[in-house]
């Protein structure tokens, strides 16, 4: 997770309909479906980096909840309650070309890198996703989630840049320590970050065959378009499995062109991210229409 777009991205502008409560002694955030709705299902949603503090993930939890007429819940759970969206103007203007002769220009830039360091530098250090007790908290969540759920009902999990990490090592365990029955029942993730490799989207998919989605900027050195490629390789030779069921293997990596990391969950304007970003909300709607 250490790719500058995970900080950069554009602010999305409304007001959300959800509400704060405290689940299982965590703040978290909760839009609900409309009350004509009659769903048990809940979707875990974890965020990018920027956690509840960016509007963007309430406004796009809300959108997932009228669309799939279930349950969204947003936990507080980033250490330190995530970075500030102040870091995304001093961001873009570091990555903003700047003449070598600009003076002033270059002062701007490194005033903006100072700045920007002081936020994400101590981010990396205690709240890189790939911790243990990062994961820890996200998986003794979830268990939670699961357990409350009423008969009938699903968990489905979603997470963005961040939250990828967690969303997408969640599918591999199961809903009790040592028990046999999932945790998740399907999952969608947009540009995941601190992924080791191909290998842990493989045993997403094939350990309890949850149905997996994944929203994939063709722009994006983090989890890149290689190691997309090898973890499909992998599904079809190793598993016999397309995605469409063979083997009850199902799952869809969908690439947007010319879209960079972030787009999903901070499009920025006047840029392909904000059709892309569209379109991976549609792709996570249908998804979790169809599956929980």
């Amino acid at each position: 997770m250490s790719c500058p777009d995970c900080f950069r991205g554009g602010q999305a502008k409304g007001e959300p309909k959800g509400a704060l409560t405290t689940l299982y002694g965590v703040t978290t955030y909760v839009a609900l479906p409309p009350s004509s709705t009659t769903s048990k299902s809940t979707i875990l949603f974890i965020t990018d980096a920027f956690g509840l503090k960016l509007v963007n993930n309430k406004l796009l939890a809300d959108d997932y909840a009228l669309r799939t007429g279930h349950r969204v819940v947003i936990p507080d759970i980033i250490p330190g309650h995530g970075v500030e969206p102040a870091v995304i103007a001093h961001m873009d203007n570091v990555m903003k070309p700047v003449k070598w002769w600009d003076i002033l220009g270059q002062l701007s830039r490194i005033w903006s890198v100072a700045n920007a360091a002081r936020h994400f530098v101590p981010f990396m250090l205690k709240a890189s996703p790939d911790k243990a007790h990062i994961f820890k908290s996200e998986l003794e969540y979830a268990r939670k989630l699961k357990a409350d759920i009423p008969p009938g009902g699903k968990l489905g999990v979603c997470g963005f840049c961040w939250g990828g990490y967690g969303s997408t090592n969640l599918c591999v365990e199961p809903a009790v320590e040592g028990g046999s029955e999932q945790l998740i029942d399907a999952q969608f993730c947009a540009h995941p970050s601190a992924l080791k490799g191909p290998e842990q989207v493989v045993a997403a998919i094939t350990t309890y065959k949850v149905p997996y989605s994944l929203a994939h900027a063709e722009n994006d050195f983090n989890w890149s378009t290689a190691k997309m490629d090898t973890a499909e390789a992998e599904l079809k030779q190793k598993y016999n499995a397309t995605g469409n069921g063979e083997n009850g293997y199902n799952y869809e990596f969908i690439t947007y062109k010319g879209c960079a990391h972030g787009f999903a969950a901070r499009a920025r304007p006047g840029t392909a991210d904000v059709q892309g970003a569209d379109d991976a909300k549609e792709q996570a709607i249908k998804w979790f229409s169809k599956w929980l």
